[in-house]
């Protein structure tokens, strides 16, 4: 981990905590003070259940108040020294540790990341029998690993990539009733996202398409989101030649660094959400993509305004928006990085 990786996401935690919401990220606890050496089992749970992601302490705030204590006169490595005889044979790695300004009056944090790819972590007890233990993180607390938990911690595990939403599109369609028989006016949206996944390993990265799943929040009520990857093209051989055509895929291989175009509908709207969608200045998109072989999904989450390039959000009368060709617009999100060609 880097040290601007850790910087921001402890800056970003004591964010959340001063805002009165709940750290986030799973894997990032906040202390008070320095644990003590029976602490060991709760840091080896929280490894345990990481698969492979590091482990964060931020030592010196209340999770609560958000307010910062001064634990400076305690040394890291002195204090490291204490907790790791409480580990069995391997005890985890102390990959990074750094003060992290959280103040304009020199009030900081000490950030403490650990690596936790050598999992299993097994914890003296302290008596003699059991003399060891496997403990996962459940919540709040701390619990012996089951066997089926055991197991997956012996499979080899594949990492997250970084994703980056380099854009995001959702727009509504409303589609007139026509003269045939039985046709019938509708309003749909739907939309694409675009992310690039920052994967350099060696390993493949899949992302099968029944593990696609997500919501969008409109006026605070959430809709399901169906995901689909892009399309592949298969071909069938017609005598000497073959025929080639697009088909749906069933999931995205990563091998290096790409952009991953995914195509999105929104489930549940009907023409009784007329007035909600002209209404909407911004959608937010929740997104996870079930990764093979890796202990959870990727997350990704972005905010889309209005798109204030196209006129449609200039709405005068409901009618005059859904009675011809126009609709209550779109919304869009843009990587600041993106020029505006792209």
């Amino acid at each position: 981990m880097r040290a601007i990786d850790l910087e921001a996401r402890v800056i970003t935690a004591v964010d959340q905590i001063r805002a009165g919401q709940l750290v986030e990220h799973d894997f990032v606890e906040c202390k008070r003070n320095w644990p003590q050496d029976n602490k060991a089992r709760q840091l080896a749970g929280s490894l345990n259940r990481a698969g492979g992601d590091p482990v964060v302490y931020i030592i010196g705030i209340d999770e609560k108040s958000g307010e910062v204590f001064d634990v400076s006169g305690t040394d890291v490595l002195d204090w490291w020294e204490q907790i790791k005889p409480k580990f069995d044979q391997t005890p985890p790695e102390m990959v990074r540790h750094i003060p992290v300004p959280v103040g304009g009056n020199g009030a900081h944090v000490v950030a403490v990341a650990f690596a936790s790819d050598r999992a299993p972590y097994v914890v003296k007890t302290g008596s003699a029998n059991p003399s060891l233990e496997v403990p996962m993180r459940e919540g709040t607390g701390t619990r012996s690993a089951r066997r089926d938990e055991l197991l997956r911690l012996l499979i080899p595990v594949v990492r997250l990539p970084q994703v980056v939403v380099l854009e995001a599109i959702i727009y509504s369609e409303y589609y007139p009733p026509t003269s045939n028989a039985g046709s019938t006016e509708e309003l749909s949206c739907s939309g694409q996202i675009r992310i690039y996944i920052e994967h350099n390993g060696q390993d493949l990265v899949t992302l099968p398409a029944h593990g696609m799943r997500g919501r969008v929040t409109i006026l605070d009520e959430k809709y399901d989101l169906e995901i689909s990857p892009p399309m592949e093209t298969a071909s069938v051989p017609t005598g000497p030649a073959s025929y080639s055509f697009q088909r749906p895929g069933d999931g995205v291989t990563i091998t290096g660094p790409r952009a991953v175009p995914l195509q999105l509908r929104v489930k549940g709207i009907t023409l009784a959400h007329k007035l909600v969608l002209v209404a909407t200045e911004t959608m937010e998109i929740e997104i996870e993509l079930e990764v093979l072989h890796a202990v959870k999904p990727l997350k990704i989450t972005a905010i889309l305004p209005r798109n204030r390039e196209s006129n449609m959000h200039k709405v005068a009368d409901i009618d005059d928006v859904f009675g011809g060709t126009l609709t209550a617009g779109s919304w869009r999100f843009k990587h600041p990085g993106l020029s505006s060609s792209d």
